[in-house]
């Protein structure tokens, strides 16, 4: 199950699940560096007490007995989830946020008695860290100058306090120990009897848990900051800590809120034919983008670590196509300084050659990926061409919008020249389309009519960009090449058995080519790019074939990526023509996107806005979109947030209103 929320400040990522507790701490980069090994949680639990010591009781938050909701705070990333135990006899109404400009978690726990008498209550969190992904070599100690308790290795330090608001009391015990190793399965089972053994340090496969107590009155709060602070040596955490006790944690509570809000609403949309409920929607999208935006420009495509389970790996890279999609949206809307980020991010993965790789860690390390260097007998080049293109389109855009000559003149030698020139060089002389090379989804190799469409784009971005800066003879050069390569995709991936655009020409062991007449989603693109009008009669039936062929019709809606499509199938279900696969988010709102561009009257977004609506329905209590749902229970599957999710879902947003405002 994807996680339920995700707080950041583009250095210190957290995700939490839907019972308060934390899951991913990544730090110092967001994506990188998970000190939450997949499977660990750090846990929350309550003591509670009359205040005559009698009928205790403790339960942890996942004690089935709570009842959850949780939901972020509106235009923040400031989670708010209320959690009440009826046999407890108490509710918890707890904010969490990052901080903006230091790297410090911030919770803030408000502690509700439900009886008519006053009741001591102790709060308990529990820390299962995994220092640089593994659990080894790793130190937990209590520090008394600052009544917390510290995780450190090498260039890591983790350091956990709090305070009652109104007494200053902070931490009431503490315990370390040993967790996952041999018999010790961890020392939040200390916790349960309501006392800690007060343990001062332990190394190697360690955890750690600390609690507070208050005596909270009859039906009466009292209120609890806790804060995890984080830093690369003991100095800076030690700075962290310092500073939220100086500033006070209500002073950074505030200042959080107040500063995702300004963000959110830095360039206010309104929505024609849309209303207040999807500006809340846009303003939740825009944030939960820059919340997977590491500030060293990474956009990064998921930090929810759930995924493990299914390949033993995560969504924790920034792929080039991912990002410059999401750059596109954030220059339409002025979010500027992160596409800048992107572009200087970019410059440093260009190879030589001119070409991106296939994924990137957020320090600009390349990824894992399964493309292979050899296949069939013969070395090749292990890429998806489409994202280097998209690099030159996201720069267009960011143009377009922005006006930023100076970024584009920056950035002109080392990425457009490099990029544009890749994409000239790399073309089939005999066809005059692109060659072989792995498609979208980043299953199947070959030349594909997506693939195609994208170097069009990024051609003719080359094009736009050379002329903006006065390279008259570049932009004549990237001219004739999208050009040539629009004749080759009319000429060659046009079916007119199929009467449709086709999915691509399969590369066979004695080098012919064979048509692949798949419907595939990934077919929105010939139009979504400009490369053909969306009301060419061409692309008329293919977005038919798409319509008709993908569409999921048992009743939990949407649109699949293509037939027979395997990635994350509930194998415990029978697909059929009425399931063709799962439904995507972003492929259910292209077909969106483009009954909008065929709209002559606001009664004809009706379709658009269905799409729209069965977009917005997937996402999770706190707005959070995933990649794509389960046609036979709506479970949301694979990650969440996908951030390509919410970019393309802020697109349709936009298109949509902009239709709906110029028709009658």
């Amino acid at each position: 199950m994807p996680q339920a929320y995700s707080l950041s400040n583009g250095n210190l990522h957290v995700t939490f699940d839907a019972h308060l507790q934390m899951r991913d701490v990544y730090y110092p980069y967001v994506g990188e560096e998970n000190h939450s090994a997949f499977g660990a949680a750090h846990r929350v639990g309550v003591w509670v007490a009359d205040s005559d010591g009698q009928h205790e009781n403790f339960r942890w938050s996942t004690d089935p007995e709570w009842e959850i909701t949780y939901r972020y705070l509106p235009s923040t990333l400031v989670a708010e989830t209320v959690a009440t135990h009826q046999t407890l006899g108490i509710r918890l109404t707890v904010h969490d946020g990052v901080y903006t400009t230091h790297d410090v978690l911030l919770r803030r726990f408000s502690v509700e008695n439900l009886y008519s008498v006053p009741r001591e209550v102790r709060l308990f969190f529990h820390h299962d860290l995994y220092l640089y992904g593994d659990k080894q070599q790793d130190t937990a100690q209590y520090e008394p100058a600052y009544n917390a308790v510290l995780h450190y290795r090498n260039e890591r330090y983790f350091m956990a306090s709090g305070l009652w608001e109104g007494t200053g009391k902070s931490l009431y015990q503490w315990a370390v120990g040993k967790s996952h190793y041999g018999d010790k399965e961890g020392t939040y089972k200390d916790a349960e009897d309501g006392e800690l053994g007060l343990n001062p340090i332990e190394q190697g496969s360690v955890d750690s848990v600390i609690s507070f107590r208050a005596v909270v009155p009859s039906e009466g709060n009292a209120t609890l900051w806790y804060w995890l602070a984080a830093g690369k040596n003991y100095s800076q955490v030690c700075q962290q800590h310092e500073r939220v006790l100086s500033l006070t944690p209500q002073r950074v509570y505030a200042h959080t809120r107040d500063y995702w809000q300004a963000f959110s609403q830095k360039h206010q949309r309104y929505l024609p034919g849309l209303g207040t409920v999807w500006e809340d929607h846009l303003h939740r999208s825009v944030l939960l983008i820059r919340s997977q935006i590491d500030n060293r420009g990474a956009i990064i495509a998921a930090c929810d670590s759930d995924i493990m389970k299914f390949n033993k790996d995560t969504y924790t890279y920034m792929w080039p196509r991912d990002g410059a999609i999401v750059s596109t949206v954030l220059s339409r809307l002025g979010y500027w300084q992160p596409v800048e980020r992107f572009f200087e991010f970019c410059a440093q993965i260009i190879m030589p050659e001119g070409y991106v790789m296939h994924k990137f860690t957020p320090s600009g390390a390349l990824g894992s990926s399964w493309h292979p260097k050899y296949r069939n007998g013969q070395a090749q080049l292990p890429i998806q061409e489409d994202e280097s293109a998209l690099i030159l389109l996201a720069m267009e855009r960011y143009y377009h919008y922005s006006r930023g000559i100076e970024v584009v003149q920056r950035h002109f030698n080392g990425a457009v020249l490099r990029l544009g020139d890749f994409l000239l060089r790399y073309v089939q002389q005999s066809t005059g389309l692109p060659r072989p090379s792995y498609d979208l989804w980043e299953e199947q190799y070959g030349v594909f009519s997506y693939t195609t469409a994208a170097t069009i784009a990024g051609l003719r971005a080359a094009e736009r960009l050379s002329t903006c800066t006065g390279h008259l003879e570049d932009s004549e050069r990237y001219r004739v090449g999208a050009e040539r390569m629009q004749q080759a995709l009319e000429q060659y991936l046009w079916s007119e058995e199929a009467s449709r655009f086709l999915k691509k020409l399969s590369v066979g062991l004695n080098g012919k080519y064979t048509p692949d007449a798949t419907v595939d989603a990934s077919l929105c693109f010939l139009w979504k790019w400009g490369v053909l009008p969306p009301d060419d009669p061409r692309i008329v039936s293919t977005m038919q074939a798409i319509a008709s062929t993908l569409s999921v019709q048992n009743g939990s809606g949407g649109v699949a990526r293509y037939s027979g499509d395997m990635y994350q199938r509930n194998y415990s279900h029978s697909y059929s023509a009425a399931v063709p696969g799962n439904p995507w988010i972003i492929c259910t709102l292209w077909l969106s996107q483009w009954y909008t561009a065929m709209a002559h009257t606001r009664t004809d977004l009706h379709k658009a806005k269905q799409l729209l609506d069965w977009a917005a329905s997937t996402a999770n209590p706190a707005g959070i979109l995933p990649e794509q749902r389960d046609p036979f229970t709506g479970a949301p599957l694979s990650v969440a947030p996908l951030t390509w999710s919410h970019a393309t879902f802020i697109e349709a947003m936009l298109d949509y209103s902009e239709r709906y405002a110029s028709l009658q």
